[in-house]
């Protein structure tokens, strides 16, 4: 063989040899690459699985256990659900002329201080007289109208606790409807203040609804908050409108927006003793033990009295009021406090007089 035969043998066998390791080398790189994407699917699966095991452990948690009132999830409802959460509306009967309040408020004020009145009280019972009347008549003027109305926030706290409204710190009685139907509510209102037109008294629409103002000889307004409620949630709205609804009223006082109840927190309504008479009152606490009065969980209401904030002017913000502060138990012997006994008997008492006791909160039958 010559030479140049032997060294183009040689060229062709170093030539094979690299292809072939060229070859193995690309085998290799498939084979690492098939892994990978073997691993890479495996990994994929097992996360799908794990989210579909948190998923239908979230689901069941929901559907066994309580759902917070004051939170909401949407909920499909059957046609029964919805028919079962109609309740007829219970109307107010009686509701008394001023001189009958205010006989009534005159006579357990005389319990407390003796027989003579001075003038500033005097007025003051006065005054609260014509709130409560104004508020048992709109009561029944709106129930007329076919609409749920029922004390909230502070008068609900109040009727709880005070058996009317609350006697320190407090400007206004609160009356929620479930309705947005201005026509009907205004039509409600009007009629209202046609029975004591000596007052003067007039209203005006406001972010949640509608308010009568104070005025020298009422002195304590009048908010009418507007709630939509259906099978599933309640919450206020107002007149639903840009400038006017509870949306911007929560947003500009409390910065938040307006809570959201399940239907049973308010409904079936009970009655408390309000003044001189039973009005409606929500199903449960929970309107008043989530948010506008709660910082210290269930009944936290009924052991702290005042505002948890003040206005400081000087530096034009609100500053928080220390609980220490805000115990009702230091207000005992000056104002009047519902003290509940074993047989369900509600006692409103100051320091040690007992000024009236009556049957506990009732379902309103």
């Amino acid at each position: 063989m010559s030479d140049q035969e032997i060294t183009r043998r040689i060229h062709v066998s170093v030539n094979n040899a690299e292809k072939n390791d060229y070859f193995i080398t690309d085998i290799s790189a498939a084979s690492s690459r098939r892994n990978h994407g073997r691993v890479a699917a495996s990994e994929s699966n097992r996360i799908r699985l794990l989210g579909m095991v948190v998923f239908f452990t979230i689901v069941i948690v929901f559907f066994t256990s309580d759902v917070d009132f004051t939170t909401w999830v949407p909920m499909k409802h059957t046609k029964k659900d919805i028919e079962r959460k109609e309740y007829p509306i219970q109307m107010l009967q009686d509701v008394p002329t001023v001189a009958e309040i205010e006989s009534t408020l005159q006579r357990e004020h005389r319990q407390i201080h003796g027989d003579n009145i001075e003038d500033v009280a005097r007025v003051r019972l006065h005054s609260l007289a014509h709130t409560y009347a104004l508020t048992y008549k709109l009561i029944h003027e709106l129930q007329k109208q076919q609409i749920h109305v029922t004390l909230t926030f502070g008068s609900h706290l109040g009727a709880l606790r005070h058996h009317g409204v609350i006697p320190f710190e407090e400007k206004d009685v609160d009356l929620a409807v479930f309705s947005t139907n201005t026509s009907k509510i205004k039509r409600a209102i009007r009629a209202t203040l046609s029975t004591q037109p000596h007052l003067n008294l007039t209203f005006s629409e406001s972010y949640f609804g509608f308010q009568i103002p104070a005025t020298k000889e009422l002195q304590t307004y009048i908010d009418v908050w507007m709630f939509k409620n259906d099978a599933s949630q309640t919450t206020c709205v107002g007149h639903q409108l840009p400038d006017k609804s509870c949306k911007k009223w929560y947003r500009d006082f409390h910065d938040k927006p307006p809570p959201i109840y399940r239907h049973d927190a308010w409904f079936p309504f009970r009655t408390e003793l309000f003044g001189t008479e039973r009005v409606p009152i929500p199903a449960t606490n929970i309107p008043i033990e989530s948010f506008h009065f709660d910082d210290g969980g269930p009944n936290f209401w009924n052991k702290t009295c005042g505002p948890d904030r003040r206005w400081w002017e000087k530096g034009q913000k609100w500053l928080q009021v220390d609980m220490r502060e805000r115990k009702c138990s230091h207000k005992y012997n000056e104002y009047p406090f519902v003290f509940k006994k074993e047989n369900g008997i509600e006692q409103l008492r100051q320091g040690s007089v007992v000024i009236h006791e009556v049957d506990g909160v009732s379902l309103h039958t």
